[in-house]
């Protein structure tokens, strides 16, 4: 063992060094390619060290879901304004294509069959249910505008999610069939415009 890996043991960097590691062996080799003890010899601990932190590779593959989900809120919060709900709700909905698309083996990771059921990970299912909310909140402010309804705020936030989930999937999984588009962005877009429309029209019912 190294001394600069006995170091990052012994202050407590393990588990985010393992953490770090997962993620460059999910992306170049996928799920099936990660080990703990090939993770402890690659950063040099004993082959047990990796368990101090994670019990099972499950449980080393939900942080990394959880790292997931902490970036994803950070980007969508960037371009949050909190002025305009239906704009917000369509760069939310960008935010979240363009995410998937630069980070596309930890998306499937974060809502993939892997995992399930979520909430035997905690700190994974909170993060799902944060960024859950952000998209709420949204909707929350728009009905307080007039602009949604007020009836099932939680039911029009799952639906918001739903459709821009779907068009994050789709365009990963079949990116090709919207090949008569010169701009998937643009057709991104104007998938998310209709699907704000279609929550107005519900308020507006």
């Amino acid at each position: 063992m190294s001394n600069q890996s006995t170091s990052s043991y012994h202050h407590g960097n393990l588990r985010e060094e393992l953490i770090t590691h997962a993620e460059k062996h999910l992306l170049e080799g996928g799920i099936n390619e990660l080990s703990l003890r090939a993770l402890a010899r690659e950063i040099g601990v004993s082959q047990t060290a990796p368990y101090r932190h994670f019990k099972d590779k499950n449980a080393l593959l939900a942080a990394l879901a959880t790292e997931g989900f902490s970036r994803l809120l950070t980007q969508l919060n960037e371009h949050s304004s909190g002025e305009d709900p239906i704009q917000d709700l369509i760069a939310l909905g960008m935010d979240y294509v363009h995410f998937a698309q630069e980070n596309t083996e930890i998306f499937r990771l974060m809502f993939g069959p892997v995992l399930l059921p979520r909430k035997q990970y905690t700190e994974l299912f909170a993060a799902g249910r944060e960024a859950f909310y952000h998209v709420q909140r949204i909707i929350e402010r728009g009905a307080e505008q007039g602009i949604f309804g007020k009836d099932d705020i939680p039911s029009m936030a799952h639906t918001a999610w739903a459709g821009v989930h779907g068009v994050a999937t789709l365009i990963l999984d079949h990116g090709d069939s919207f090949g008569y588009y010169h701009d998937l962005d643009s057709q991104a877009q104007k998938s998310l415009k209709i699907m704000v429309e279609g929550l107005k029209t519900h308020a507006a019912a």
